[in-house]
């Protein structure tokens, strides 16, 4: 029973990384100048794994809906990530894709924040 109850509680953590990560997608021009280029995309692949690298995302405590949500935004990362090799932040701005991405990122921290963060501690009860 312990094991599985530790199983949820990362879960739940994982969530939590998830939906901080999000935020600064959800932040367009101003998430990449907050934590720079690379950080951009390897903060959200430090949880979600790159499409060449990873299935899709076993959580259990994220959603279908949730989940679906998170592999739109992985999608549209891993099309930024390729065609934008060797920029500038500046120059990553200007080709638009933090705007593309934004209001997807939006959609799916607002999706999630209707749930809230977990604890990191305890498996809330049903």
């Amino acid at each position: 029973m312990s094991e599985n109850l530790s199983q949820r509680v990362g879960d739940q953590r994982v969530r939590n990384r998830i939906m901080e990560v999000t935020e600064t997608l959800a932040f367009g021009d101003e998430g990449v100048r907050q934590v720079g280029l690379k950080e951009y995309f390897e903060q959200f692949y430090d949880w979600i794994p790159n499409n060449d690298d990873g299935s899709a995302l076993r959580n259990s405590a994220i959603t279908e809906i949730e989940r679906n949500l998170i592999t739109a935004v992985r999608t549209l990362l891993d099309n930024a990530c390729d065609v934008t090799p060797d920029m500038s932040e500046e120059e990553f701005i200007e080709t638009g894709w933090p705007r593309r991405i934004q209001p997807f990122a939006r959609e799916t921290l607002d999706v999630m924040l209707r749930r809230g963060k977990f604890s990191e501690e305890i498996v809330p009860s049903s």
